[in-house]
């Protein structure tokens, strides 16, 4: 009894103090000759084990299904901070999450109260809280002829 209110208690605290740092919004290039692309300045990894999974959205029901993205791909971690280039997007508005699969199972691990076991990040840093932040709080626009950086710093609980 005395661990779970332990738990109960300490969950607050751990979920709020992932604030978004200041300085972290995504910039814009003006190199028009890197053009429709983001790249994803991805920070904070805590080793070098397993492969980044990464879910581009445009959309507020894609960003909530476990199913459906714009676009998404698997990368090998090959640094603790990474740039990604993601070329050839379309203008619109989008939404990143990404997740540190550490054994490559393809899906984030869940324990104990649905706490991720694995690192993950969203796009605009938002405040982590005690479920997937919104597409509002992580959406970005991407212009034609523009490239974006969007810095995502991981998160392990």
């Amino acid at each position: 009894m005395k661990k779970t209110l332990l738990i109960l208690f300490c969950l607050p605290l751990i979920f709020n103090s992932c604030k978004k740092e200041d300085g972290q919004d995504p910039s814009v290039s003006d190199d028009n000759s890197l053009a429709n692309q983001i790249l994803l300045d991805v920070s904070g990894l805590e080793n070098l084990d397993g492969n980044l999974a990464i879910a581009i959205n445009n959309s507020s029901e894609q960003f909530n299904s476990n199913t459906e993205c714009y676009r998404d791909t698997i990368i090998d971690i090959v640094s603790n901070d990474m740039m990604i280039t993601i070329e050839n997007i379309q203008p619109g508005t989008y939404a990143v999450s990404l997740f540190h699969d550490v054994d490559e199972d393809g899906e984030l691990d869940l324990g104990l109260f649905n706490i991720p076991e694995e690192g993950f990040g969203f796009s605009n840093n938002p405040a982590i809280g005690f479920s997937q932040p919104d597409f509002d709080d992580c959406k970005f626009i991407l212009e034609e002829n523009q490239s974006i950086t969007v810095p995502i710093i991981l998160v392990y609980l």
